[in-house]
């Protein structure tokens, strides 16, 4: 997996005045009651991780075409170009007021550093456009299914890597960004593949045990539910209510992305048919609901080990202790949001 960065802050401003061909206008076509900023003249904003392909376009292109404007990530600047020029095309066909589509440089999730690289990315193209970009969505959609074994220059397993240990950087990064205006979402893509228990909590990074594909993606998903839970569990207890946000998981469909390919064959729907994460991101039938798993647009029951508080605990401390900037993090902004909210 190569890394591809820009090291120019500039790039990504310059790219927002290039590509964004959509004026402010009037969000007819948004949820205006789902998706909201502390601006009323503001569109919404999100950020969808791993939208240059797959489910992830296609939530780019459909959040869009509501009128959300969407940051695009990936890690690579041809693949992000051409994902822009995707959702422009999308949204001349499918809307009349669509949101802007803003690349963002290139940045490999792979690592820490690669994922606090892409936050500092949104976050000086926020600073920078404030009058246009509003945080409110974060869309953790990002994920690998490895064949064979691979390891990130950090000494992670890939699957783990990318699939458990981003979102929760990503998302612990980004908290007090979203915290800054009302009904923001934090949104964690799982899995029906889920697996029922974490076999080897020693050796998550399969280190020591033999490599397997399906059980490395498997224990990932399964991982991304407890995380998913166990974030929404914090930000309840420290006051934040869903007024406040929200943070929910959900399969995403059995879809004929390149992943499923890979590991299962074409078994799935059409990519382009693949809503159920836009659903989430903005229906405003999920408004004010926290700690749940969907499929099929419904919440279900998650593998059961996914509420069991002292496994989230073990996953809280396992990716703390390979992020601990961004466990600091977390714990900086809910201590924040608590004296001001006093």
């Amino acid at each position: 997996m190569k890394t591809l960065l820009h090291s120019d802050p500039l790039w990504g401003i310059l790219a927002l005045g290039v590509s964004l061909a959509f004026g402010v206008g009037n969000s007819n076509n948004l949820e205006t009651s789902a998706l909201s900023s502390s601006s009323p003249s503001m569109r919404p904003t999100a950020l969808v991780t791993g939208s240059t392909d797959g489910i992830g376009v296609t939530t780019a292109k459909n959040l869009a075409a509501k009128g959300c404007n969407v940051l695009i990530h990936g890690r690579s600047d041809n693949r992000i170009k051409e994902a822009v020029e995707t959702v422009h095309s999308f949204c001349r066909n499918h809307s009349s007021d669509p949101g802007r589509v803003v690349p963002l440089p290139a940045a490999d999730i792979s690592t820490v550093h690669g994922c606090e690289k892409l936050v500092s990315n949104v976050k000086s193209t926020l600073d920078n456009n404030q009058d246009l970009l509003a945080l409110t969505v974060l869309m953790n959609n990002a994920g690998v299914y490895e064949e064979s074994f691979s390891q990130t220059t950090d000494g992670l397993e890939m699957t783990f890597a990318v699939n458990v240990l981003a979102p929760f950087v990503i998302t612990s990064l980004l908290l007090p960004t979203l915290l800054a205006q009302p009904k923001s979402r934090i949104v964690i893509a799982s899995s029906i593949s889920q697996g029922r228990y974490i076999r080897d909590w020693e050796d998550v990074a399969y280190c020591k045990r033999g490599y397997s594909a399906h059980g490395a993606y498997s224990d990932s998903k399964l991982l991304d539910a407890m995380l998913s839970m166990e974030i929404a569990s914090r930000l309840q207890k420290a006051g934040l209510g869903t007024d406040r946000i929200t943070c929910n998981c959900l399969d995403p469909g059995t879809v004929n992305t390149k992943m499923l390919l890979a590991g299962w064959g074409r078994i799935g729907i059409d990519v382009q048919d693949a809503l159920d994460e836009t659903f989430l991101c903005s229906s405003a039938k999920v408004e004010h609901v926290t700690g749940e798993y969907f499929v099929g647009q419904c919440p279900r029951r998650a593998s059961s080990t996914a509420y069991d508080l002292e496994e989230r605990d073990k996953l809280w401390a396992l990716l703390s202790s390979f992020a601990c900037e961004a466990a600091k993090a977390w714990d900086s902004t809910l201590s924040t949001a608590n004296r001001a909210d006093k």
